[in-house]
């Protein structure tokens, strides 16, 4: 392990020499040490009934970060509907934890070990100061890939096919392949940002450009008392309809409907092309998604034009709580 920090401090050190003329805190090795005592590994196995097994598998894996001395900070993906999670702390002991929190609408989970344990935790820094000038560095577990000094390149919004959302989501250059629930970290130990996804156009739509996109940190700050104290949030819970759309045709698509969600209830079908919302035109799956969330929160009812086979017909779905649609947990 020894050799290993050796040369992260020396990866680490190098990029900010070459580009930075004043002192900055994280300049020894015994700085990166610090960082290292904060980052966690996360294990976790899934039901294979669960909701999202089939899109996202029942053994899942990633990183995740220490924001105080009970929770643990990762992207929800690897441990939503978890009925077995593991937590490898810095020092390779292996406790279970659990999941005491997940946002659908930002994708941030929350973690603690159900034996208490040390935990050193980092400070969270402010994604919105955060400028193309500043260094970067992506920091996952020891033994599940190598650190990265990156640098942001946009802040553009983000559209998932999962009904999902970003405003201003912090896209890295270059990309680094351990980025799941990673922590982004600045020059002073902060937390920025979470890891969720690869793409190939970090820096602008279209132009090639492989990096990753972080959920920025202060999305998590309006929220983090909510999740700890009542798993979830409590205020602009967004509605569930089930669907996976798409608009790459130049039509919004839908792609699949989900097995029991609101969607297939409502009769839904794959293929249907999605004309309206309360006689509201739509156009890209963006506009989907922003319409049928400012009409109201779960178990609004909502008026689809559609066009099936050359046919226009009219059907009303009525969303849910996302929460109340995953398979709940069973642990120890």
């Amino acid at each position: 392990m020894g050799k290993k920090i050796f040369i992260i401090y020396w990866i680490l050190i190098l990029s900010i020499t070459n580009s930075f003329s004043e002192t900055k805190k994280l300049t020894t090795e015994e700085d990166i040490l610090n960082i290292y005592k904060s980052v966690v590994k996360i294990d976790s196995i899934v039901p294979p009934d669960a909701r999202t097994a089939q899109s996202l598998g029942t053994v899942r894996g990633g990183n995740g970060v220490v924001i105080d001395d009970q929770h643990i900070l990762t992207i929800g993906y690897i441990v939503v509907e978890a009925e077995n999670i593991t937590i490898t702390l810095p020092d390779g002991k292996k406790f279970p934890g659990e999941l005491i929190g997940y946002d659908h609408t930002t994708g941030f989970g929350i973690l603690r070990t159900i034996i208490q344990s040390d935990l050193t935790p980092l400070q969270i820094g402010d994604s919105d100061q955060l400028t193309e000038q500043d260094f970067l560095y992506v920091l996952p577990y020891l033994t599940e890939g190598r650190p990265s000094a990156v640098k942001m390149v946009s802040r553009r919004s983000f559209v998932g096919w999962w009904e999902y959302f970003l405003d201003k989501p912090i896209y890295t250059y270059p990309a680094n392949s351990s980025f799941a629930g990673s922590a982004l970290i600045n020059e002073y130990g902060e937390v920025l940002g979470i890891g969720s996804l690869y793409v190939a156009d970090a820096a602008a739509q279209g132009m090639s450009s492989p990096g990753n996109m972080f959920v920025p940190i202060n999305d998590l700050k309006p929220i983090l008392d909510d999740l700890i104290k009542n798993g979830k949030r409590t205020k602009d819970i967004k509605p569930y309809m089930g669907l996976t759309p798409s608009d790459n045709s130049g039509k919004v698509t839908i792609t699949r409907v989900n097995d029991n969600g609101p969607a297939a209830k409502a009769g839904f079908n794959k293929n249907d092309i999605i004309l309206a919302v309360n006689n509201e035109k739509i156009n890209s799956v963006e506009e989907l998604y922003k319409k049928v969330w400012s009409f109201g929160g779960p178990g609004t009812k909502l008026q689809f034009e559609i066009k099936r086979n050359q046919k226009q017909l009219n059907i009303e779905l009525t969303t849910m709580d996302r929460n109340d649609f995953f398979v709940k947990p069973k642990y120890y």
